[in-house]
């Protein structure tokens, strides 16, 4: 089954980054229905915005979408002033997701190849996620769990004073994102929530990649449903 966990690339709004061209030619230099079909086997499915099906809130109809296009990768990157490519680091745990080592080594290969020249980085975790969430570190990969409503995923990240992670600020989005909390109307909440993902997704403080599929394996002596969050409670185990 698919989790409810999305995995991203985040860009903060600091040189290179703080270029939308910069970070648009990141999503286009990645080929990620490569990567899952190749390194993951298959198990993950892609994400176009920051939902997959079965979240709350999920636009199938978002856009703007990102396919693989090294050409216009390379154009965005000169339309930002780099024409001859530019130097960055990519910051990624090691054994906390599924092949982050394996799958961060491939990007950085693809962003290399259109000019984004990427040098991989692999602190401990606990440094790494001490940093990220002082805000000192400018480019990672990282997960973001149990997003079934994804509200408090994106005013954690994406709204101005949510948290230092990103460090992205736009007080149009932010308003979207006040209204979508304010609301109590469905239809009215799912309306401004698409409008705010359609908004993160052009302006791409994050890349979106995929959700993992969750493997289980269970006792025949077991009775037990999986759930998409990954969270296993005692309560829902039943023991034959």
């Amino acid at each position: 089954m698919a989790s409810v966990e999305i995995m991203f690339l985040a860009m903060q709004p600091k040189p290179p980054f703080d270029k939308k061209e910069v970070r648009q030619a990141v999503a286009y230099a990645i080929d990620r229905d490569k990567l899952i079909k190749t390194l993951l086997e298959g198990r993950a499915t892609r994400l176009d915005g920051p939902l997959g099906p079965g979240q709350y809130g999920y636009d199938p109809n978002l856009k703007p979408r990102y396919t693989y296009n090294p050409k216009k990768a390379k154009e965005l990157l000169a339309k930002a002033g780099y024409p001859n490519g530019v130097d960055v680091k990519l910051y990624t745990p090691v054994g906390r997701y599924t092949l982050d080592k394996q799958v961060t080594e491939a990007v950085t290969a693809m962003l290399t190849e259109v000019g984004i020249r990427t040098k991989l980085q692999t602190p401990e975790w606990p440094t790494l996620w001490a940093n990220v969430q002082k805000g000192k570190v400018p480019f990672f990969y990282m997960g973001r769990g149990s997003v079934l409503d994804p509200s408090a995923a994106l005013h954690q990240y994406f709204r101005k004073g949510g948290s230092l992670r990103i460090g992205y600020s736009n007080p149009k989005l932010d308003r979207l994102l006040d209204k979508e909390q304010q609301s109590f109307d469905p239809v009215e909440r799912k309306k401004y929530l698409s409008q705010a993902m359609s908004m993160i997704t052009e302006e791409a403080p994050a890349h979106f990649m995929w959700r993992h599929k969750l493997l289980w394996g269970i006792s025949n002596k077991v009775n037990y449903k999986p759930v998409p969050d990954a969270r296993i409670w005692g309560m829902d185990i039943e023991v034959r």
